[in-house]
């Protein structure tokens, strides 16, 4: 099996405000797991709950769109 290219010829990634640089997977469960399991680092770098709770939910959610929107650019 052939790992997916994007048209430069590099495999696909996204990444973070922060750096990380995570490889789109085509498998959509492993690719949510890969999300949440970074948006709980930037969790655990909050004091307070409700905004570590923000800062997950906001990662996520850039993550997520970053993603989408690199799958679109390839399609």
């Amino acid at each position: 099996m052939t790992k997916p290219k994007n048209s430069n010829g590099k495999l696909p990634v996204v990444t973070c405000e922060c750096g990380f640089k995570m490889l789109i997977v085509p498998d959509l469960g492993e690719m949510v797991h890969c999300i949440q399991t970074h948006a709980t680092k930037h969790r655990k770098n909050e004091c307070d709950p409700e905004k570590a709770e923000a800062e997950y939910c906001r990662i996520e959610e850039l993550l997520t769109q970053k993603v989408l929107v690199s799958i679109n650019k390839e399609n």
